[in-house]
């Protein structure tokens, strides 16, 4: 199949303006609109009315339409969250416009003014929340969603703050104010302007094209909304007025073409590939408390310096001074106590997050290292089993003929037993190799545990007290009994160790479900697991040896001869085979080996 590489950015966007439908459906509308300003089609005042609303319909649902069409095949959760934050603005947008166009101008109130303003915000409110998504990334993750959610409650407090101290403040100290554009134009330009740093910031550090060239489309759909909304305030200031029902109501149509040509470019054949700075800066980066609190101390005190442009800039009444600071001083408060819980919050998750990091480098260290003993195990193993079975066989003859009253009889016997053992030896190294295989069938663990009582109580011996406690669901899973019966000997015999006085051992049986995080303690896959704890009463397992405790030859007892065994790197090696895994928790008076195995079907 023939590779096509990604078109340049300025070919992709040409191809855009020059061959996409909706783009040009678009452009004969604005023609089509500048035919009805340049040619006297309506009188001035109908004009007028035109420009105040309904002029801007048409190009706010084709925005709209463009940012829902296609967005199903948007691959990836956090850029589809990302593209349907902007559509939903689209749709505010919309619904406000049609709202607006729906109430006579005779019948405008100043009350009026402030649900528009609010109406506006619905708008505004999911574009921020869209710079606040991180789509350029391949994968954000569970722990990145919540910062992702923190940075969103910010930016609701900072957006609802600022309808406060723009509208709400001058409704409550200067009603006069709201008879005039300039409430409103100053809270537009405040969340234009945000628009426009983080849709910039965005562009510069996505490291990739297609999205310096999506982030920078969007923040252009900024500067145009800031460019209106300044012309705005200068004439609720005064300064300048653009004529009503003129050409310049077309510098109106900017915005959504910017938020239209995004939507299009989203499907357009643009280079995706992220440069290796920014590659590896987004491989290392995990959860970041100093960086979500920074952004939130940093819009906390986006007031303040707000606070201080206008009021040198502006003649407002000390009334109005007054209740803005008040405002003021709550929003760094609100925003300043979030900022530390999110920290706090995020500070504990990376710390719990780095935790189970170590812990799975070192169960991958440690299955390495049991991987490559292994290997090893497995040719030891076949070798040694070998010459143990021709060893075996002298020694049975040697024993067949020697009479009943010959010394050497008893040294051959002797013989026997150690050849005997040795075989055991062998039969684990095959374990750990996992040559053994078993013959696995379905058993249900209550019934397989009451069936070997009486073999564990042997092992544990008269000063042990064992206790069976069933679950009260069928407990089954896939083993084979044998292993099941090494497994639980061999915990029984540490058990046994662990209590050289007496205590106490019991045995459990339920049906868990594990979650990702809760597979990851064990490095398994999610699902259900049987799980068969043994707990005893014993002096517990030193800290310093919970990491070592399934190496192979490693223990903190020895055989009569000096050797160590193979410790619990067998009791590992079987779990392992089936897909399960090994929960140790150790304190004095009280340690359990938890085996979970994958629940059968």
């Amino acid at each position: 199949m023939r590779h096509v590489s990604p078109l340049p950015a300025w070919s992709a966007i040409r191809n855009v303006l020059t061959r996409d439908t909706l783009v040009l459906l678009y452009l004969a509308v604005v023609l089509t609109e500048a035919l009805i300003y340049s040619l006297p089609l309506l009188d001035p005042g109908t004009l007028t009315a035109f420009g105040a609303s309904p002029f801007q319909i048409p190009f706010v649902t084709t925005a709209a339409l463009a940012g829902f069409y296609g967005l199903g095949r948007v691959q990836g959760e956090e850029e589809r969250i990302f593209w349907r934050n902007l559509a939903y603005a689209c749709v505010f947008w919309l619904a406000t416009l049609v709202a607006i166009a729906l109430v006579p101008a005779a019948h405008w109130r100043w009350a009026d003014d402030v649900w528009v303003d609010a109406a506006y915000l619905l708008f505004y409110a999911p574009i921020l929340f869209a710079a606040e998504c991180k789509p350029h990334l391949a994968d954000i993750g569970p722990k990145r969603r919540v910062e992702r959610q923190l940075r969103w409650a910010g930016v609701t407090v900072l957006v609802f703050g600022w309808f406060m101290y723009f509208v709400v403040a001058p409704a409550i100290a200067e009603p006069s104010l709201l008879g005039t554009p300039l409430p409103s134009s100053l809270l537009f330009v405040t969340v234009d302007a945000a628009i426009v740093i983080r849709f910039s910031w965005r562009a510069a550090s996505s490291g990739s094209t297609r999205w310096r060239v999506l982030y920078g489309t969007i923040a252009l759909a900024g500067v145009a909304l800031l460019l209106t909304d300044a012309l705005d305030a200068l004439e609720g200031l005064r300064w300048y007025a653009l004529p009503d029902g003129a050409k310049t109501d077309l510098l109106w149509a900017i915005a959504p073409f910017f938020l239209l040509l995004a939507f299009r470019l989203r499907e357009a054949d643009l280079p995706r590939a992220v440069d290796a700075a920014t590659a590896e800066r987004a491989a290392r980066s995990g959860l970041d408390p100093v960086r979500v609190g920074s952004f939130l101390v940093g819009s906390a005190f986006s007031f303040p310096l707000v606070h201080f442009v206008v009021h040198t800039w502006l003649p407002f009444g000390e009334r109005l001074l007054a209740c803005q600071r008040i405002i003021v001083a709550v929003e760094l408060v609100v925003l300043g106590a979030l900022a530390v819980a999110a920290f706090v919050y995020l500070e504990r998750e990376r710390m719990e997050a780095e935790r189970r990091r170590t812990a799975l480098e070192e169960r991958l260290q440690r299955a390495r290292a049991l991987e490559a003993v292994s290997r090893m195990a497995g040719v030891v193993a076949d070798e040694y089993y070998a010459t143990l079975r021709s060893v075996g066989a002298f020694v049975d003859h040697a024993i067949d003929g020697l009479g009943a009253g010959d010394p050497l009889r008893d040294d051959a016997v002797r013989a026997a037993e150690q050849v005997q053992h040795a075989t055991e030896f062998a039969n684990d190294l095959k374990a750990i190799s996992r040559q053994d295989r078993g013959r696995p069938v379905s058993l249900e663990l209550g019934e397989a545990i009451s069936d070997m009582m009486p073999d564990l109580r042997h092992a544990l011996g008269s000063m042990v007290l064992l206790e069976n406690v069933p679950a009260p669901e069928p407990c089954v899973t896939v083993i084979d009994p044998v292993h099941l019966r090494v497994m639980l000997l061999d915990l029984a015999t540490n058990a046994r160790d662990a209590m050289p006085n007496g205590g106490r051992c019991r045995l459990e049986t339920c049906v868990v479900e594990l979650d990702a995080d809760s597979a990851l303690e064990i490095a398994a896959r999610p699902g259900r697991y049987a799980k068969v704890t043994v707990r005893d009463s014993g002096s517990g397992i030193p800290k310093e040896v919970l990491p070592h405790l399934f190496e192979p030859f490693f223990s903190t007892k020895r055989d009569a001869d000096g050797s160590s065994g193979l410790g619990l790197a067998t009791l590992y090696a079987l779990v392992s085979q089936y897909g399960g895994g090994i929960i140790v928790t150790s304190e004095p008076g009280d340690t359990a080996f938890q085996i979970l195995l994958p629940a059968a079907p």
